[in-house]
């Protein structure tokens, strides 16, 4: 008897224990559940704008806290609904040390500013250096592999590619993403830009947290235009600014 009575408290234990680790973020919906890093890697994730982004404590966060997920600070957690399709992602802080998250200023810029130099590699090896590109007009974008926003508009970027062909201008697009994610992707996704991955260090020059953004750089090597998230009109916006660039 003291047997069974030892099985029952066992089991009820366990359940209560699996109902802690359900709720241990009560304000994800039922219907959904965490994926495991498997699924991860063999889950095609689009953060799109109906995606929901949390802290630990449930705070709402705004899109342009996707830079988080280059942070090795946090850590990611995805949430599907019983379709498979993620709808929510919580960010866990790795530490108890507090991190300081910068206010997106990357919006902000003086007429005449300078755009910051660097050096980046395409996905051929072949090096890039903005100063060097001086007298030709430079358009920064600003994406990733698993961006909904980013990936909606590239057929757009492709049009804007072949409109200025045999023009001075250079298309750059930067990602933090390496080599190998990319690659996979452009095979099914063709992006007419120059691709520079791995690129985190020109990311956190430009402060870049919004995705997709779009940057264009005069021939003097001056920002005249910054565009941040998704635009419906984005290749009309872009060629505006180029052309009174050229």
């Amino acid at each position: 008897m003291q047997h069974i009575k030892n099985f029952l408290l066992l089991v009820c234990f366990l359940q209560f224990a699996i109902g802690v680790a359900q709720n241990k973020f009560p304000f994800i919906p039922s219907n959904q559940h965490q994926l495991t890093e498997a699924q991860i890697e063999n889950t095609p994730i689009n953060i799109t704008a109906d995606i929901l982004l949390f802290n630990e404590r449930g705070k709402i966060l705004s899109m342009s806290n996707l830079s988080l997920m280059t942070n090795p600070d946090y850590k990611p957690l995805f949430f599907a609904d019983t379709q498979g399709q993620v709808k929510s992602v919580v960010f866990i802080k790795q530490n108890k040390q507090p991190v300081l998250v910068e206010v997106n200023k990357e919006a902000a810029f003086t007429p005449g500013e300078k755009a910051l130099d660097f050096i980046a590699k395409d996905i051929n090896g072949k090096h890039y250096k903005l100063s060097e590109l001086r007298g030709k007009v430079v358009v920064l974008n600003f994406w990733f592999t698993k961006c909904g926003p980013c990936i909606a508009e590239i057929p757009q970027l492709n049009a804007l590619v072949s409109n200025f062909k045999n023009k001075d201008v250079v298309f750059l697009a930067i990602t933090f993403n390496k080599k190998d994610i990319v690659k996979p992707f452009l095979e099914s996704n063709p992006f007419a830009y120059t691709i520079l991955p791995n690129a985190n260090d020109v990311i956190s020059m430009y402060r870049v947290n919004s995705y997709p953004t779009s940057i264009v750089i005069n021939k003097k090597g001056e920002i005249v235009l910054k565009e941040l998230g998704y635009r419906t009109n984005i290749k009309e916006v872009l060629a505006t600014s180029i052309d009174a660039s050229l």
